[in-house]
């Protein structure tokens, strides 16, 4: 009962306070509940699916304590609502066979691939496994649902070719130093956007981006990406903090939308297919691969927990992998 009472008061508040505060609050709320006994007299959670609704909220705003980003839990409640508006049912009386139903359904009707109906299996399971840890429910329909297989395709990384190609039809010197500043540390498009020009430090040729899970790593410029950024921030004449902004006034942070719609012109320009932000964080990684860097030290660049991660990212070719084999075998 005091973990449910804590867990809707942080609910309550997390429109008008930061993560930082919410983490605050939930510590002194447990200090000062703690020598108190607090009875549930009663509660409408289960008397209609309504109540289902305010279980998402709580779960909604346990995940933002624990530093889930907005986009992840706007995600999270796409999914979870629609799933909860088809099944119409109360979450406690929700089935394995409901939930499998339900995605075999959504993947005819969407037409979508086996990662998005993975993606959605883990939410249902992270949702479901709270429900039942807070014993709101007393089994996790989530937990039989079995990982979906999903075929492990190839994606190619840009070559160096193709990378010039794409640098040689940049009219402008934003967006070479844009290009450049993706190849050279591989960040996300969300944390390039995010990026103030105060981030960077052309002494040291570094800056630190916030990552996923609101973590911090140190990210590095190579010499086309410190020339050509600083080249253009010198042009710059508004007083936009923003690392990178529009072309034209009022000079606003581009946008993560605007980032991949200059991406893909340029290797339209190009004449190459597939041309995204992501593409250019393979390429790097898979680069520096090949060129000898350990893949632990991608994997920290990379800002991945785990090195299995950065293994996806990676196309390892096949003539490094023999010279390595004849100089250690």
């Amino acid at each position: 009962m005091e973990e449910r009472l804590v867990i809707e008061i942080l609910q309550s508040a997390t429109e008008y306070l930061s993560l930082e505060q919410l983490e605050k609050l939930q510590n002194t709320l447990y200090i000062k509940l703690h020598d108190y006994e607090i009875k549930e007299i009663c509660t409408d959670l289960t008397i209609s699916t309504d109540g289902n609704y305010q279980l998402l909220d709580m779960f909604l705003a346990t995940k933002r304590v624990e530093g889930r980003a907005d986009s992840t839990l706007k995600y999270y409640n796409y999914i979870l609502t629609r799933m909860i508006d088809n099944v119409n049912k109360l979450l406690k009386e929700i089935t394995t066979n409901d939930l499998r139903y339900y995605l075999a359904i959504y993947k005819k009707d969407h037409d979508v691939n086996n990662i998005t109906i993975d993606n959605m299996r883990r939410i249902f399971t992270s949702f479901f496994g709270w429900l039942t840890e807070e014993e709101y429910i007393r089994n996790n329909p989530a937990k039989r649902l079995k990982k979906t297989k999903i075929d492990k395709l190839i994606k190619e990384p840009l070559s160096d070719e193709q990378l010039e190609k794409i640098r040689c039809n940049c009219e402008k010197e934003r967006d070479l130093a844009i290009v450049d500043f993706m190849y050279s540390t591989g960040v996300r498009v969300s944390e390039l956007v995010a990026l103030n020009r105060t981030d960077i430090n052309f002494v040291s040729k570094d800056c630190i981006v916030m990552g996923k899970g609101s973590k911090q790593r140190k990210v590095y410029l190579n010499a086309k990406a410190s020339l050509h950024l600083k080249s253009y921030l010198l042009s710059r004449t508004d007083g936009n903090p923003a690392l990178f902004v529009t072309c034209k006034s009022p000079y606003t942070r581009l946008t993560k939308g605007g980032i991949e719609s200059i991406i893909r012109n340029l290797g339209r320009k190009a004449g190459i297919e597939k041309v995204h932000p992501h593409r250019f964080r393979r390429t790097m990684a898979t680069d520096a691969m090949n060129r000898g860097m350990p893949v632990q030290e991608v994997s920290i660049l990379l800002g991945h927990q785990s090195i299995e991660t950065t293994m996806i990212y990676c196309v390892v070719n096949q003539n490094s992998v023999k010279a390595s084999h004849e100089r250690c075998i």
